[in-house]
C-alpha cells in the first residue's frame, strides 16, 4: 500500500476473494475459544462468506438492505459483515449492551430487514420488538435458535442459513463472484450509530471507499504492516468504529493477524498472543498500568529497589525525549539495562513485552498514564479519530515517544488537511470522511460543509505543528472507555420525576456516569435518608431503559441550588456543565472512590526511598 497515494480499487468482498485466490491456505484469522486457538484460512473465510451471502439472497436480502449484527468480537461477526457486503447490503453494528428500547430505535430508524444475534439473550431482545419493526423479515441465531417471532418474520439458525447457501453455491459456483462484481466502492458499507444532538440515534454512514482510506491511516501507524505480520487481540465491541476498522477491515489490506476472544478472557489471551499492535481506549492502559504498579509493591525488597532505580532512570529518559534532547551515553546504557532487567519482564506478565509502538484514541488520555507506559519503554502515542472520520486523520505517525497532551499532526497525504475555524473549532478535509448521517440530511449539512467536517472539538497548534485539543463545543460526555454519550436525554428523563428539579450527569474522562441531583420543593421526605431512597428509586427507573454504558452508577444531592452569580447557570437559566463540575468537584470525586489516574500520576512523580 502506497501510504501517500493510496486509492481503493476493490470492495471489501472483492479484496477477500483476491486473498483467497492468492493465498488460500494461509491463516487469515484466529479464534480463542475455551483455551483453544482455532485457525481459519483465507479459503475457509471466503467459503463462510459465500454460503452466508447466498443464504441471505435466498431470503430476499438485496443491494442496499440493512442487516443488524449483535455479537461479541468473533469470526462470525466478520463473516456476517462480508456476506452482507457481498450482496451489496449495509452492516449495522449493535452493541451487546444495548437495551431493548435502543435496539427497537436502531432497527426502526435503519429499516433493517435482518438481525443476526449471538445468543438467546440478544435474540430475546429482538423478539420483544420485532412486531414494532415493520421492515424486519429475518432473524438469525449464531449459538442459539431464535424464539417465537411474529409473522412475517422468519427465524432460523446460523448453520441452517449456511447450509442453504452452500446448496445454492453448488448449483451456481460463480454466483458469489457475480454478486461481488455488482458492488461499488461508493456503496454504503456500515452504519455506526452514535448519539444525536437531541438523543435520537445518528447512523454514521461509511462506504467501502471511506473505510479503506481509514485503513490507509491505520497502516500509517505501522508503516510496514503490509509486508510484515503484526498480531492483535480482538475483544472490543465491533459496533464501535475503531475496533471494526482494525480487526474486521484492516486485515483485508494488510498482514495484521487477529486473534478474536471474549471480553472476559482478554487478559489471558494477551499473555498468550503477546500482541505487537494495539489501539485501545485509555481505560485499558490505565487499568493494566494500575495492576502492574500494584504488583511491584508486593515485590521483595531487593527487586523493589531495582524497580525504583529503573524508574529514576526511566523518568530522566522520558524528560529528555519530551524536551527533544538526546540522553547521554551513560543514561542510554542505564536505560537499556532497566528495560532488559526490569520493565520488559514486568510488561511480559501481561503479554505486552513484544510491543514496541501502541496507540490510544476515543477519549482523553490522562497524561500520567501515557507517561508511565513511555517510562516502561512502550512508545504509546495518542491519535485522533471520530466515528465520522473512521480512521485517524491525526496521529503521531512518525514521532516516537511524544510528549503527553498532544494528538499529533495530519496524516502525510496532501488530501488530508486540518484547519482552525474562526471560533477555534477543528475542521478536517480527507477522503476518509463519512458520507452522511443515514436519513438525516439536516444533521449532515450542519457538519459537512464544502468538503470540510466540523468536528466539534477546539484545537490549537504548537510551534512544531503538533495539535492539542483544548475543549469541545458540543455538550457531550466521553467516558474513559471512549463512549460518547449525550447527557441531555438522561437528564430529561430524570426531571420527569416530581422529586427532581435539576439533574446534571457527569462522567467525562471517568470510568462511568454519575449524576448530581437537586430535589424539588415538593420532595417532602421525613429525613435525608428517606429522600435518598426515593431518589435512588428514580435513578433506577431511568437506568432500566438505558444501555449499560449510559447507566448512572451513583448520585449525590446538591447541597445548594445552582447560581448565576457563581457561573453555574447562564442568565436565562441554562446550566453551564463545566462550571458545575468545578464547583462540586469534591462531591463528584466522592462518587468515584480511588482514582487510578491519580495513583498512576503519583507513581510517575514519586522518588525512590
Amino acid at each position: 500500500m502506497d501510504l501517500t497515494n493510496f486509492e481503493p480499487t476493490r470492495t471489501f468482498p472483492g479484496l477477500l476473494l483476491d486473498r483467497a485466490r492468492r493465498e488460500p491456505d494461509a491463516v487469515a484469522m484466529r479464534h480463542w475459544r475455551d483455551g483453544v486457538v482455532q485457525e481459519i484460512t483465507w479459503r475457509s473465510y471466503a467459503d463462510h462468506v459465500r454460503d452466508l451471502a447466498l443464504g441471505l439472497v435466498a431470503h430476499g436480502v438485496k443491494h442496499g438492505d440493512r442487516v443488524a449484527v449483535m455479537c461479541s468480537a468473533r469470526p462470525e461477526w466478520v463473516f456476517a459483515a462480508l456476506a452482507v457486503h457481498s450482496v451489496g447490503g449495509v452492516v449495522i453494528g449493535v452493541y451487546p449492551t444495548n437495551s431493548v428500547a435502543e435496539i427497537e430505535q436502531l432497527l426502526a430508524h435503519s429499516e433493517a430487514v435482518a438481525f443476526i444475534g449471538e445468543t438467546a439473550t440478544e435474540l430475546a431482545k429482538v423478539a420483544n420488538v420485532a412486531a414494532r419493526t415493520p421492515s424486519l423479515r429475518l432473524v438469525l441465531g449464531i449459538d442459539d435458535a431464535p424464539p417465537a417471532l411474529p409473522e412475517p418474520v422468519t427465524g432460523m439458525t446460523w448453520d441452517a442459513l449456511r447450509d442453504e447457501g452452500a446448496w445454492h453455491a453448488g448449483d451456481k459456483p460463480d454466483r458469489l463472484s457475480e454478486l461481488v462484481a455488482a458492488g461499488s466502492l461508493d456503496d454504503a458499507a456500515v452504519l455506526f450509530y452514535t448519539s444525536g444532538s437531541t438523543g435520537a440515534p445518528k447512523g454514521v454512514t461509511h462506504s467501502h471507499r471511506t473505510l479503506q482510506h481509514s485503513v490507509q491511516t491505520f497502516s500509517g501507524l505501522y508503516p510496514d504492516i503490509t509486508s510484515r505480520r503484526y498480531d492483535v487481540v480482538g475483544f472490543l465491541p465491533l459496533a464501535h468504529v475503531a475496533p471494526a476498522l482494525v480487526v474486521v477491515f484492516a486485515p483485508l489490506l494488510t498482514k495484521l493477524m487477529v486473534t478474536y476472544c471474549r471480553m472476559d478472557v482478554y487478559e489471558e489471551v494477551l499473555r498468550s498472543v503477546r500482541p505487537t499492535s494495539v489501539l485501545w481506549p485509555p481505560r485499558f492502559y490505565e487499568k493494566i498500568a494500575g495492576e502492574l504498579i500494584a504488583r511491584t509493591k508486593s515485590w521483595p525488597w531487593f527487586r523493589r529497589r531495582a524497580y525504583d532505580a529503573a524508574m529514576w532512570v526511566g523518568r530522566r529518559v522520558a524528560e529528555n525525549r519530551w524536551s527533544h534532547r538526546r540522553p547521554s551515553a551513560l543514561l542510554r546504557i542505564a536505560y537499556a539495562a532497566a528495560l532488559r532487567g526490569v520493565f520488559l519482564p514486568l510488561r511480559a506478565t501481561v503479554g505486552m513485552d513484544r510491543m514496541r509502538v501502541a496507540y490510544t484514541a476515543s477519549a482523553a488520555m490522562p497524561e500520567s498514564v501515557l507517561a508511565i507506559w513511555q517510562i516502561w519503554g512502550l512508545d504509546l502515542r495518542e491519535n485522533y479519530g471520530l466515528t465520522e472520520t473512521g480512521g485517524c486523520p491525526i496521529a503521531h505517525f512518525d514521532q516516537p515517544f511524544p510528549r503527553p497532551g498532544f494528538i499529533g499532526r495530519e496524516f502525510p497525504d496532501p488530501r488530508f488537511q486540518v484547519k482552525v475555524a474562526d471560533d477555534g473549532e477543528m475542521l478536517i478535509s480527507a477522503p476518509l470522511l463519512f458520507t452522511g448521517y443515514w436519513g438525516n440530511p439536516a444533521e449532515t449539512e450542519a457538519v459537512l460543509q464544502d468538503g470540510w467536517f466540523r468536528t466539534g472539538d477546539l484545537m490549537e497548534r504548537a510551534p512544531r505543528g503538533d495539535i492539542r485539543l483544548i475543549g469541545r463545543k458540543k455538550d457531550v460526555i466521553i467516558t474513559r472507555g471512549g463512549k460518547t454519550i449525550n447527557p441531555q436525554p438522561i437528564e430529561t428523563r430524570l426531571k420527569e420525576s416530581l422529586l427532581i428539579d435539576e439533574a446534571i450527569v457527569v462522567g467525562d474522562a471517568r470510568k462511568y456516569l454519575t449524576v448530581l441531583l437537586e430535589p424539588s420543593a415538593s420532595a417532602d421526605a421525613p429525613s435525608a435518608e428517606a429522600l435518598a431512597e426515593s431518589l435512588r428509586a428514580e435513578v433506577a427507573r431511568v437506568n432500566a431503559d438505558l444501555a449499560r454504558v449510559e447507566q448512572l452508577k451513583d448520585f449525590r444531592v446538591l447541597p445548594r441550588s445552582l447560581e448565576v452569580e457563581r457561573g453555574e447557570r447562564t442568565a436565562n437559566g441554562k446550566i453551564k456543565r463545566t462550571a458545575v463540575v468545578s464547583s462540586f468537584a469534591a462531591l463528584i470525586d466522592d462518587m468515584y472512590g480511588v482514582n487510578d489516574d491519580a495513583a498512576i500520576a503519583d507513581h510517575v512523580r514519586s522518588k525512590p526511598n
